[in-house]
């Protein structure tokens, strides 16, 4: 008699610890703020006055363990600023970014939600344009920044996925980065199948190295944080993506890349042959560069291959660059 009480009494007990969870999970999604970055200190939104252009709106959205001054980010943000971009502002997300990876994964739909009404409310106070806002996310914060341009509707300019975080994430995830996040999506793979998606989830896809781990010069890192799983959550090559695109940022035609058909992508085939001699004889009208300056017009997939390091891209020995 005294099991069948237990027995009966276990799953109640397991509904109430899981709602206390959702609960403090839910609370801690809700501290997500966003912060602008100004040339003497971060602001929040609310701080900020006036805009001295409303063309442009950048903001950046860390992964899993990170912050708004993570070393995964940060090479976005300064390079940006180096550039002299305005409006650049860094989501801040961490109290539910630095739990077990399963809880952060289950925050990203209100993670979003919270960071898109705090967005919204800006573009609005300064009269900024939907089609204005450009959204770069990391790992986790691809996903997110896909959730905030659903929640526009798909108006936003532009969604830039950085290796979207591969685990608990199917193809049919719902609040996955999907091609209709915005009216252009540019996504670059740099890590599968360790912390990266190999998936296509934008409306053109970048395989850099066919998009899997490790990537050059990430060897022997990958290998021992390979050991941790996903305690860890961080690898050379899945920051490969933040690096190559914050270098594209200055150096926008340093990343050429060739169509690739997706059979070739997965099978690790073809793409590659004779890579250096198509791209070295290709002009503007053939190349696609991924990074910031790519055109809006590119759709489907590319193939490109890049160095151990900086530079990491090769559009340095290319004759049209």
């Amino acid at each position: 008699m005294a099991k069948m009480v237990l027995y009966c009494w276990l799953p109640i007990l397991f509904c109430q610890i899981w709602e206390l969870h959702t609960l403090s999970l839910t609370a801690l999604s809700k501290q997500s703020s966003i912060f602008y970055q100004g040339m003497q200190e971060d602001m929040v939104l609310e701080q900020v006055d006036q805009l001295t252009s409303v063309d442009s709106v950048k903001l950046i959205v860390h992964g899993f363990l990170g912050s708004r001054s993570h070393n995964s980010i940060m090479p976005l943000r300064n390079a940006y600023m180096a550039q002299g971009f305005e409006n650049i502002m860094i989501a801040d997300w961490s109290p539910a970014a630095n739990l077990d990876y399963a809880s952060s994964r289950r925050a990203v739909a209100t993670v979003a939600m919270v960071l898109a009404k705090e967005l919204e409310q800006f573009l609005s106070r300064h009269n900024v344009s939907h089609e204005a806002v450009h959204i770069i996310g990391h790992s986790l914060g691809a996903h997110i920044a896909g959730r905030i341009g659903n929640y526009f509707n798909g108006s936003l300019g532009r969604v830039t996925g950085l290796d979207p975080a591969l685990p608990l994430f199917t193809p049919r995830s719902g609040d996955g980065l999907l091609p209709n996040a915005a009216r252009f999506v540019d996504v670059i793979h740099t890590d599968y199948p360790l912390f990266g998606d190999l998936t296509p989830r934008g409306t053109v896809d970048f395989y850099a190295n066919f998009g899997h781990a490790p990537q050059p010069g990430c060897e022997e890192v990958d290998l021992l944080v390979a050991s941790k799983l996903i305690l860890e959550a961080y690898s050379c090559s899945h920051n490969r993506a933040v690096l190559f695109y914050a270098e594209s940022i200055g150096m926008p035609k340093n990343f050429p890349a060739i169509g690739c058909g997706w059979r070739a992508i997965k099978s690790k085939s073809s793409c590659s042959k004779g890579m250096s001699v198509s791209v070295a004889n290709m002009n503007d009208d053939h190349v696609v560069y991924m990074g910031e300056q790519v055109t809006h017009s590119a759709t489907s997939f590319y193939y490109l291959e890049t160095n151990a390091e900086p530079p990491f891209g090769q559009g340095i020995t290319a004759k049209f660059v």
